[in-house]
């Protein structure tokens, strides 16, 4: 383990206390569901470090009929929303969460859930959990999992099995279980072209297609973080971006199409998520600059979403004022571009209500981040990446 990444780790540093978060939250794409919350891995670049929720024994806070009554009450919930299971842990890593996660499954089913649904996980699936998932998806459940695989080494991602991960794409794949590659996260160490090509090669195999994600940085763990990454200690900005990535990692990611023409790549969960379950775009990413000039979408999927937009009329004043005053921001001054395409709050608004809004209304909305905002910078809220070297 190299002496900078032993020291981003270190105990010289005080551990925050354990924080929590609401059992039921909206994230930039999805809603969260964290019934279960705490990670016993370590990795150096997770959110969970500045919460004390890493290296820790898992802590359980609604059962799984609990945690459904949860999620059908919440204000952000619709049947057609995305709906991540377990991001505040990782469900595979113990007996006890695959548990939870089996039992979940079973009262989704019993209810007839239609949400799409994410697990996101970097440790091994268990032969049982696989075969729980396929299970799931035979009785109408729109499961779907998020590889996490970086091309890291376990000096960064510790307490992780590679080769586990790895092994996990096509035990997914034959069991019918849909899988998207989550390239996350970049740092210099794994942006060299050899960890790069073998990690895009396995997915390609695979993965219906992959999610690249940059570092996700907020303030709180920028000087921890530039003990491995000295640049982002030099750089303005890196906390306000939608994501941080290394030069080499930005242009070959960039480049992927070329020697993988028909493999999707795409900037955005949203349009992954659109991708894999044949939808048209319902964020208003389509024809936006990320839409046009990141994304390596297929033309079939752009054509969905061509058809979509021809019929799809864009929202009036009179519906923002509506949406805004549901979502508690009555008579907030707001102004929509010329093709209606994107709304401008003027105003601060937390993410994870500038994230409703963007479903509520199917258009790109922009707002000022509030100081207090829990969630980290979104390109959903109107970030834009941060690209170093």
């Amino acid at each position: 383990m190299s002496s900078q990444v032993r020291d981003a780790r270190s105990g010289s540093r005080p551990r925050p206390p354990r924080t929590r978060t609401p059992i039921v939250d909206q994230h930039a794409t999805w809603i969260a569901v964290n019934p279960v919350q705490g990670c016993p891995m370590a990795c150096v670049h997770c959110f969970l470090n500045e919460r004390g929720q890493t290296a820790v024994r898992s802590e359980q806070f609604a059962t799984p009929v609990e945690t459904v009554n949860l999620l059908t009450a919440s204000q952000f919930y619709e049947p057609s929303r995305p709906v991540a299971l377990y991001t505040w842990t990782d469900v595979m890593a113990l007996p006890a969460s695959r548990a939870h996660l089996a039992e979940l499954l079973g009262v989704l089913a019993d209810r007839q859930f239609t949400n799409p649904l994410v697990l996101i996980t970097k440790c091994h699936v268990p032969d049982e959990t696989v075969e729980t998932i396929a299970a799931a998806r035979r009785l109408g459940l729109r499961v779907i999992v998020y590889l996490s695989y970086s091309g890291l080494g376990r000096d960064i991602e510790r307490g992780i099995r590679h080769e586990a991960i790895a092994d996990n794409f096509p035990r997914l794949a034959e069991a019918d279980i849909p899988v998207v590659h989550y390239w996350r996260p970049a740092f210099p160490e794994s942006a060299n072209p050899e960890k790069m090509e073998r990690v895009i090669a396995l997915a390609s195999r695979f993965a219906r297609c992959t999610v690249a994600a940059g570092l996700k940085v907020e303030r709180a763990p920028v000087a921890r973080l530039a003990e491995v990454w000295p640049e982002l200690a030099e750089t303005p900005g890196v906390a306000e971006a939608e994501g941080v990535y290394p030069r080499p990692f930005w242009d070959f990611i960039h480049r992927t199409w070329q020697q993988y023409p028909g493999y999707p790549l795409f900037h955005t969960n949203s349009c992954a998520l659109a991708y894999v379950f044949a939808q048209a775009d319902r964020f208003g990413v389509f024809r936006s600059t990320t839409c046009r000039t990141r994304n390596n979408c297929p033309t079939a999927q752009r054509n969905r979403c061509t058809v979509a937009a021809m019929h799809r009329a864009s929202p009036g004043a009179e519906q923002v004022r509506a949406a805004l005053e549901q979502r508690g921001l009555a008579g907030v001054r707001f102004s929509l571009t010329a093709d209606g395409q994107e709304l401008v709050i003027h105003a601060a608004v937390a993410t994870s209500i500038t994230a409703a809004l963007t479903q509520d209304l199917g258009v790109r909305v922009k707002a000022a981040r509030q100081d207090a905002d829990a969630y980290w910078s979104s390109g959903t809220a109107g970030a834009v990446p941060l690209v170093l070297g």
